[in-house]
């Protein structure tokens, strides 16, 4: 097929959403002719990537707008990129009718930004449309609100506004209802997505994150024997922002250690909250224990999983979980609280799901799942295996592939029938 793909984030040397974006096109590039409409700030790294032999013969690149350097402070930044989609996404619709005029697709989808929030104008083109995977209705609960940065709890705030607020936007429910089909990341943009389209959409679940071949062998080598012995490893990474959770895990790794527990706690990234949970660390009497630092990347962050006993984040508002499912292929034993993306991809034999409840239960079940591995250590080894497996089996590129393949044969059908009968 000819598929008109808009990846507003698409990267291969970059982590998170801009990875979404390229492991889709690495992976629809196997079966079709692409035709992707990205950020020009992607051009410098995907002309690198072709120069490299990275980028498939049948992928053609189509870059929008101009833009300014990220701003220093991280929280900024994030609302300068959100300025930036925005505008993309009401950019794209005459670009992307040259281009059909030009190439004639079959059918055009939308993979990143993940998000509901924003409408894609492609339903427009008269061509079956597939939007997501999508993520983004999970809501911070009010009453954690306290164990955020000021600024935090108000970016919060400001985000639930924004999600009443879209729920409403006839363009985000046009764009919905209009879709051949919908991929949803997580349990709650999936009722959100049902109450908005009724029974006039396809809706199935699928994570945006899969791994190839390559990908879990490397995870898997870097993984060397742990030793059980020492200090407990824990790790979190991604951009350190208050949704993350880190503040209850800080506050209940203290409980830990006044109980015994020995432990290094690694913080691979920053983000706008780190002046607040380094803070916090010094508060806790942990300055010794937690590590900050910059973020790692390629062998230094694979050595870092691989040496990981506990993958500790439960973050409180998160679709996916994409550095949580790199350390569970590097055999990391993920700690997450039970909402969105990680209440679905973890389950009980790989890992823990604690439920989402008051602050001091939090904190309390925190600290009582990490006394409980620390001494019972042969449980890192049978619980990391299978969180492992369940990452390579569950979210192999080919399992992506093959679901994303099976939706665009079913739409496209679809189509031809309705065409055929006089429609």
């Amino acid at each position: 097929m000819k598929v008109l793909l808009s990846a507003f984030a698409c990267d291969p040397y970059s982590g998170s959403e801009v990875y979404f974006g390229w492991a889709a096109v690495r992976c629809l590039a196997q079966d079709h002719d692409l035709w992707v409409i990205t950020s020009a700030r992607h051009r410098p790294n995907l002309l690198r990537a072709e120069s490299e032999g990275l980028l498939p013969k049948n992928v053609h690149f189509v870059y929008l707008g101009r833009f300014p350097q990220w701003h220093r402070n991280r929280l900024i930044a994030k609302l300068q990129h959100w300025k930036e989609y925005i505008s993309f996404s009401r950019s794209i619709l005459g670009t992307a009718r040259e281009l059909h005029r030009t190439v004639g697709f079959d059918l055009a989808h939308h993979v990143t930004y993940a998000t509901w929030r924003v409408a894609s104008p492609l339903w427009r083109l008269g061509i079956p449309f597939v939007f997501g995977p999508i993520g983004g209705n999970e809501r911070f609960p009010l009453r954690l609100l306290p164990i955020l940065s000021p600024a935090a709890a108000g970016f919060e705030l400001f985000r639930m506004f924004s999600n009443a607020v879209s729920r409403l936007s006839p363009s985000v429910q046009a764009c919905l209802r209009h879709s051949a089909h919908v991929f949803t990341m997580d349990a709650e943009t999936e009722l959100l997505v049902k109450e908005l389209c009724g029974c006039e959409t396809e809706i199935s679940h699928l994570s945006a994150a899969s791994y190839s071949e390559t990908k879990i062998k490397a995870y898997a080598q870097a993984a060397a024997p742990r030793t059980l012995n020492g200090p407990l490893h824990l790790f979190a990474g991604g951009n350190l922002e208050g949704r993350k959770g880190v503040a209850l895990a800080l506050h209940a790794l203290a409980q830990a250690k006044a109980k015994g527990v020995q432990f290094r706690y690694r913080l691979g990234g920053g983000g706008p909250e780190t002046h607040h949970l380094r803070t916090l660390a010094v508060r806790l009497g942990l300055q010794d224990d937690v590590l900050f630092g910059e973020p790692l990347f390629g062998e230094a962050y694979q050595k870092e999983l691989g040496a990981t006993h506990l993958f500790l984040l439960p973050s409180l508002r998160e679709s996916a979980g994409l550095t949580m499912m790199e350390a569970m292929l590097a055999g990391g034993v993920p700690i997450v609280a039970d909402c969105g993306g990680p209440a679905h991809i973890v389950t009980d034999n790989c890992g823990y799901k604690l439920p989402v409840a008051s602050c001091q239960r939090m904190v309390e079940d925190l600290a009582n799942t990490i006394l409980t591995v620390d001494r019972n250590r042969e449980i890192i080894l049978k619980k990391g295996a299978a969180a492992a497996e369940r990452i390579a089996t569950g979210f192999a590129e080919e399992t992506y592939r093959n679901t994303v393949n099976s939706v665009y044969s079913s739409v496209t059908k679809g189509l031809s029938r309705r065409k055929d009968s006089g429609w």
